[in-house]
């Protein structure tokens, strides 16, 4: 179980200015690469405005230009304090909602 979250906001180099929305998509798949979180990223951040800013690591260390190429969207890898902690809102919203989904499928099969 994959858990996606962006974090759709307005920020300054140092800070986050204001938050316009927080989606969360989950998504199951047997395997993971590329293509899959390729597909990820472009489903969740579908009609938001903007500039799609992740780690690289997550984009498998590609360069800027094959990933904009690949999303068909403007990207970057995160260059400010505020990207940075627009970053770790998204990872800590993802985290907290994965551990949300499992703990519920648990609870279901108890019953």
């Amino acid at each position: 179980m994959m858990v996606c979250a962006v974090v759709s906001a307005r920020i300054s180099p140092n800070f986050i200015e204001k938050i316009h929305s927080v989606r969360l998509i989950p998504h199951e798949a047997r395997a993971l690469d590329f293509n899959v979180v390729a597909n990820f990223i472009s489903r969740a951040c579908t009609c938001l405005p903007g500039t799609i800013v992740a780690e690289s690591g997550d984009l498998y260390n590609l360069e800027i230009w094959r990933v904009k190429s690949i999303l068909g969207r403007d990207f970057k890898y995160p260059e400010t304090i505020a990207e940075r902690t627009a970053i770790e809102m998204a990872h800590h919203t993802s985290v907290a909602g994965r551990r949300l989904i499992i703990d519920a499928r648990e609870d279901d099969t108890d019953e």
